[in-house]
């Protein structure tokens, strides 16, 4: 069943099943805890049990011990002289009377195959009033997570701590790398104002997730890293690096062609540019220092669209095959991953034919990221697709592609996902804001596995909230690692900020545990970020924020459930605890901001409905001149006072994550949004109040209340909605631009093609070959930011009525929507058939192929279309009549 289709879970029926998921061990408190350590633990070893004190001290006032256990064999160190919480921790090597407490409480050591490499063993047995917890790694990092393990179950309590006195845990992760980017994130400290971290915050943003199992991290090069990688060194942990194919600086002369016309990148294919990139990337490896892996980026941003490095999969590869040697000779036992990041289905074979017919024991595999699935339409614009692996694509995009990559890649090499977990819209697997745009052969996904383009944001919080604001899909996320992750060696995930925490942190527990349902690994991670009283209360409001995310917001109830569980779980949740959980003041916030927006939503549309009745109740037979005058001085609604208090109490909880943390919702900033069209209403009153005479003047008021009625045997298309556009027979729905939000939905969107000779065009037949016919088109063209600007000349079409010009190279009006009539030949319908169409302007999506592509890449158009009325014009004689 796909997220679309799912049914909303009731509050009883999902609390039930995180119930039955999360079933709790018995567990007992103590005021004294002793961490007993190895005398043979190392230095990294010995930082675990630091963390594991410092994080136990952060839970309970209780009294915490650290000791250094005797390495001596025989050594008993069950027995106790009062109740408190011993954790034994080490491994085999470390603190070899593990062996000895193991096989006195019945626990067999932990090895490589069971549980496996990283992994525990937690097993905890009560003796008497005190407690024995027994926490071995099979190897040295898994001492690590182990920790991250005992941290999740244990409970503070004031002056105790609370701890399950039952455990027998035996853990591992399935996938080698299990990694992810860890950043506060610029934009959203631009759009926020929010205060910098702090070189602790960063240090604790990075083990947080280290404690949840992730073992890799990227940080980039260069020495305002250094202190995030001396961390990740110090805690023997996995550096991985990210390293840009063709970003460098030159002549003009040497500059890439780049898929949306960036600057500040090579062409490979020159070779003077080449040999800067070269000695760039040479300065770079030769001063930093040792990575486990680096991934080498293909595209966005990068790559080279200019014919001499076309395909440029072949350009890329042998130039990081230069770059794998010039790494080498400082950092042998780097591994390197290419990426294939927007490359074309020729510069994918290119890279393929290369692996497969050199010795490139240099590459470690692919890097896949946005815009590497040749199955896939979703934003990365892909320039082609692989149509042929749709034959028997068993269970479709997310996986055939991947399937099909590793058949292609020699034994020794392996796909390393590089995964978008940070965008709720617009991105690798985000809410489709907009409709499928087809690829440069003018291909779409075959309409059996389209279920992924139909995940639709909340139109209004697409309005308000940024790509980056702060969320959470589980349900989502959790089908792509289903059927993604089977393929490769696993991830590191792609992020740009703390706001897609909980994407971020589930990602790293099924790569622990895939079988585990989604309801269990949300309410794991409800019940270590909010603790065990308000886990099922967390559970469900995660659930419910995803489910609001892309649901219509002014009937969704949804608004007030999580309104209602995140303040219920603030209100069970130790005061303690709730003061401190930036977490729980982000999801306070982000219910309260969402609840403003449903409230703004239903007022707007309450003003239109009652200025739509009161031009009724005029055109019947009131003052309408009066009531147009009167209506042009109305204005969208101010914010109630139950708004008001709604943002006050978000501005509140965002202070305090902010505080904290350092993070707070970027949605504060904006708020003031027209979500029904207001501005068009507004426009078409004046327009009516300005009118000439009655006539117009009621004819003004007409088209307000009955917009998209064509008349008696007329024709209404909605051109930018499939399925609304009947008539419609060539053209895509358009994606890119912007648009006035003022102008009424319908306007926003739009039927467009790109270079084609052949325009949007629209089919009727059944014509009265009597009558004569009248076409309104709405028509506005797009907004660009000016990095996008420079590549888009055209701002005119021509219209057709089948061979009737209609205008020639009428000017379309930019941003804000505007209507045109024109009468229609009659010879063009005699037949009782019309095509309606329209001729992009000339020498627009032409030229050479490179430049056509960054055209298309950047929003390029050649027609569009937002609306179409063929009206059928009165009878003169019967009108007479």
């Amino acid at each position: 069943m796909t997220l679309a289709k799912r049914a909303v879970l009731s509050l009883a029926a999902l609390v039930a099943v995180i119930a039955v998921a999360a079933a709790n061990d018995s567990s007992a408190r103590f005021d004294l805890i002793r961490v007993m350590s190895g005398g043979n633990a190392d230095e990294v070893e010995r930082r675990y049990v630091e963390l594991l004190v410092q994080r136990l001290n952060e839970l309970t006032s209780a009294t915490i011990i650290s000791q250094r256990g005797s390495a001596a064999p025989g050594t008993d160190r069950l027995e106790m002289n009062g109740p408190e919480l011993t954790i034994h921790l080490g491994t085999r090597e470390s603190y070899p009377d593990l062996a000895l407490l193991a096989d006195r409480l019945g626990v067999a050591m932990p090895d490589e195959f069971d549980p496996g490499r990283e992994g525990f063993v937690l097993a905890s047995q009560a003796t008497g009033a005190s407690l024995t917890v027994l926490a071995i790694g099979t190897d040295r990092r898994g001492v690590l997570y182990a920790v991250g393990e005992i941290l999740r179950r244990a409970e503070g309590r004031g002056a105790a701590l609370e701890f399950p006195t039952g455990l027998q845990l035996r853990q591992a992760p399935r996938w080698p790398v299990r990694g992810l980017i860890v950043v506060q994130g610029h934009t959203m400290r631009d759009l926020t104002g929010a205060r910098e971290w702090t070189l602790d915050e960063w240090k604790r943003a990075h083990l947080d997730y280290a404690l949840g199992g992730a073992n890799t991290f990227d940080i980039p090069p260069g020495d305002a890293w250094k202190p995030i990688y001396d961390l990740v060194r110090q805690y023997g942990l996995r550096a991985h690096a990210i390293i840009n194919g063709n970003a460098g600086h030159g002549p003009a002369e040497w500059q890439a062609k780049e898929s949306i016309g960036r600057t500040g990148y090579l062409s490979p294919a020159i070779p003077e540019a080449r040999a800067a990139l070269l000695k760039s990337r040479a300065a770079t490896f030769g001063s930093m220092p040792p990575y486990d892996s680096v991934h080498i980026k293909s595209g966005d941003g990068g790559g080279d669209e200019s014919e001499a490095a076309a395909p440029y999969g072949r350009a890329f590869i042998h130039l990081c095959e230069d770059y794998a040697g010039l790494l080498h000779a400082h950092h042998p036992s780097t591994q390197v991953y290419v990426g294939n990041q927007k490359l074309d289905n020729a510069g994918d074979r290119a890279i393929l034919e290369y692996l497969q017919t050199q010795d490139a024991e240099w590459c470690a595999g692919i890097c896949y990221g946005p815009g590497s699935n040749a199955m896939g339409w979703t934003p990365g614009r892909r320039q082609d697709h692989r149509i042929d692996l749709f034959d028997y694509a068993r269970r479709g995009a997310l996986s055939g592609y991947l399937r099909y990559l590793l058949h292609q890649l020699p034994p020794d090499q392996e796909i390393l996902l590089f995964t978008d977990l940070t965008h709720w819209v617009y991105s690798q697997y985000g809410l489709m804001d907009h409709e499928i745009i087809a690829d440069r052969d003018y291909r779409t996904p075959p309409p059996w596995d389209d279920g992924m383009y139909h995940y639709r944001p909340s139109e209004a919080m697409a309005m308000v909230y940024d790509r980056r604001t702060f969320h959470a899909r589980p349900r989502n996320y959790y089908q792509v690692f289903q059927e993604t992750t089977e393929f490769t060696i696993g991830d590191v995930a792609y992020s740009e900020g703390h706001h897609d925490h909980a994407n971020n942190w589930i990602y790293q527990r099924l790569f622990w545990n895939p079988h585990q349902s989604v309801e269990a690994v949300v309410h794991e991670y409800a019940r270590t970020h909010f603790g065990s009283e308000a886990a099922d209360l967390m559970t469900a409001a995660i659930f419910t924020l995803e489910e609001n995310l892309q649901t219509p917001i002014a009937e969704n109830d949804g608004i007030d459930r999580l309104v209602e569980l995140v303040e219920s779980a603030g209100r069970v949740m130790p005061a303690e605890r709730r003061r401190r959980s930036y977490l729980w003041h982000e999801y306070q916030e982000k219910a309260c901001l969402d609840k403003y927006i449903q409230l703004d939503v239903r007022r707007q549309r309450a003003l239109v409905d009652s200025v739509s009745t009161q031009l009724a109740a005029a055109l019947e037979g009131g003052d309408l001149a009066a009531t147009l005058s009167a209506l042009a001085e109305t204005s969208l609604p101010a914010p109630s006072d139950e708004m008001d208090a709604l943002k006050a109490r978000a501005v509140a909880a965002g202070d305090e994550s902010e505080r904290i943390f350092g993070l707070r919702s970027e949605g504060l900033f904006n708020l003031v949004q027209d979500y029904v069209g207001f501005g068009w209403l507004q426009h078409e009153i004046v327009r009516a109040v300005m009118a000439e005479n009655e006539r117009n003047r009621r004819a003004f008021v007409e088209r307000i209340l009955h917009y998209d009625d064509p008349g008696h045997d007329g024709f209404y298309d909605n051109a930018g909605v499939p399925g609304e556009a009947p008539h419609l027979v060539y053209g895509w729905s358009y994606g890119d631009g912007e648009f006035n939000s003022s102008n009424r939905r319908s306007q926003r969107t739009m039927a467009f093609t790109t270079d084609e000779e052949r325009g949007v065009a629209f089919r009727y037949t059944d014509l009265d070959p009597d009558a004569e016919y009248r076409v309104r088109l709405t028509l506005v063209r797009p907004r660009f930011l000016p990095r996008y600007a420079k590549f888009q000349p055209q701002t005119r079409q021509s219209i057709y009525a089948d061979d009737f010009l209609l205008a020639e190279n009428l000017e379309l009006p930019e941003y804000r929507a505007d209507s045109f009539e024109f009468d229609v030949p009659r010879a063009a319908t005699a037949d009782g058939e019309l095509r309606l169409w329209m001729k992009k302007q000339a020498g627009v999506g032409e030229g050479l192929p490179s430049d056509v592509s960054i055209w298309r890449n950047t929003g390029g158009w050649g027609t569009l279309v937002s609306e179409v009325w063929l009206m059928k014009k009165p009878d003169v004689a019967a009108a007479a009549e």
